[in-house]
């Protein structure tokens, strides 16, 4: 039987499994998989800049913005703006957020280790390096209407 479905429908719905599982690990611990990957983002230690976070999530700075606002309303994080500078600002952890931000990292690491378990080190390492390149081919390739 020929193969009907493109990479892209494969990618999404490789995704899409992925992104089911994970909601079902944070839901019960009151977090959605967007927050958690913000928390695993952030520093623990020192703040990060609001700017660094929507590009390593592959978010669009408006939908970041939102999802700042609703987890400094449930007090996860807090963003201060620069004293120098104060069209940067720097995002926070909270007590809570570093709380929340455990509990994302047992959630990942999970599906890592039963990752690690089932699949072959070189075939990861092969899948890794294809994905970097589907990315990069993606990136490369957007279509601009009109620019």
């Amino acid at each position: 039987m020929e193969n009907r479905f493109t990479t892209g429908h494969k990618l999404k719905a490789a995704w899409h499994s992925i992104s089911r599982m994970y909601n079902s690990y944070t839901t019960p611990v009151g977090i959605s998989v967007p927050v958690a990957y913000v928390l695993l983002l952030l520093s623990s230690k020192k703040g990060t800049l609001s700017t660094q976070i929507a590009p390593l999530l592959g978010m669009e700075a408006g939908s970041l913005t939102r999802l700042l606002k609703s987890m400094e309303e449930s007090h996860l994080i807090d963003r201060k703006a620069d004293q120098e500078d104060k069209r940067q600002v720097s995002v926070y952890l909270t007590e809570r957020g570093k709380s929340k931000r455990r509990q994302a990292r047992k959630i990942v690491k999970v599906f890592n280790d039963l990752i690690q378990n089932e699949i072959d080190p070189e075939q990861m390492k092969t899948f890794f390096i294809i994905l970097d390149k589907i990315v990069e081919l993606a990136e490369e390739n957007h279509f601009h209407d009109g620019q």
